[in-house]
């Protein structure tokens, strides 16, 4: 009885690695790991679409801080952007923004010109607000809008300065 099970188990897996090799829909058999060391991978969440701004890694997130031109715009709650956020960074919290004409918002909060680079982030690979609001701002006509996904959490995990208002617990 054992001998016929672990025949058969040997057989079922031999059988499915086999198919699985030919498969268009084949699964890797080693995982495809995000690698942090470098910072060159942008962190895309699941709930990514084809038409949302683009997503960028620490990397590229640290080149457009280094130019002093990008707005850097954190979509969370103003407690958690007072614990900690990116240096200069405004806090929109999404979920908290008026009903009505986003547009005329955006225009007054932000101050900026449409094709000015904008940088929505959040907490992290947690939290998709970034995703809303950079979703949102696309929407309404800005054109330079991307996605750090890595957000706050990714800033400071590589060594970045973070501007905090309050010491939070973390």
């Amino acid at each position: 009885m054992i001998r016929q099970a672990i025949l058969l188990l040997v057989i079922s897996t031999v059988l499915g690695l086999g198919l699985n090799l030919v498969s268009p829909n084949k699964v890797d058999f080693v995982g495809k790991f995000r690698d942090l060391s470098s910072g060159d991978n942008p962190i895309v969440p699941p709930t990514a679409e084809p038409n949302d701004p683009p997503f960028i890694g620490i990397n590229e997130a640290q080149m457009e801080f280094a130019t002093g031109k990008t707005l850097f715009l954190d979509a969370r709650n103003a407690e958690d952007f007072d614990c900690g956020t990116i240096p200069g960074a405004i806090n929109i919290p999404f979920e908290s923004l008026p009903e009505g004409d986003l547009g005329k918002f955006f225009d007054s909060a932000l101050a900026v010109p449409k094709d000015h680079p904008i940088i929505t982030f959040c907490s992290g690979e947690d939290c998709d607000l970034s995703l809303h609001m950079g979703r949102n701002l696309k929407l309404l006509g800005y054109t330079n809008v991307a996605i750090f996904f890595g957000g706050a959490r990714e800033w400071e995990k590589f060594g970045l300065e973070m501007q905090r208002r309050k010491q939070c617990g973390n």
